[in-house]
């Protein structure tokens, strides 16, 4: 691959097992959010999310659409750029109810935001210029987050 590896595999499980702490720190006591992948890049991201939650003996729930009814709800994705797939998926989300909470969680922020969409949970913010591309590999043991 051309580029240059930015997370391995390894890096990129510690990320993500952070990131599941901190969704339990942050709602300790509290109802957990629904993950709801906020594109087809981010459902095995959230399922990973939803299965390190389990190990920790934490029930969530992970639903490739929206709940019947408003609950808190948590969109995962992998990678922040403009912010537009995460607008697109909050604007369908809007439109059918207002839940009383959303989060966001992505593995990599890139920036170059065009709306005002900001992560609650983050991986790795990575500072990159508008010609380069933030990829994250799918590999057979995770993932590798690669900058092309």
């Amino acid at each position: 691959m051309v580029g240059r590896r930015i997370l391995t595999t390894k890096e990129v499980e510690h990320t993500l097992h952070r990131m599941a702490l901190e969704i339990m720190e942050r709602h300790y006591g509290e109802a957990l959010p629904i993950l709801v992948p906020a594109s087809e890049r981010g459902q095995p991201i959230a399922a990973y999310v939803q299965s390190l939650l389990q190990k920790e003996g934490i029930e969530i729930q992970l639903r490739d659409s929206y709940p019947p009814h408003p609950e808190p709800i948590l969109l995962v994705d992998d990678v922040l750029y403009t912010g537009k797939t995460l607008l697109s998926r909050l604007h369908d989300l809007m439109a059918l109810y207002f839940p009383p909470r959303v989060e966001i969680l992505v593995l990599v922020d890139r920036g170059h935001k065009q709306y005002p969409i900001c992560a609650d949970y983050v991986g790795l913010r990575l500072a990159t210029t508008l010609q380069e591309y933030v990829r994250v590999k799918a590999l057979p043991e995770g993932w590798e987050v690669w900058l092309e």
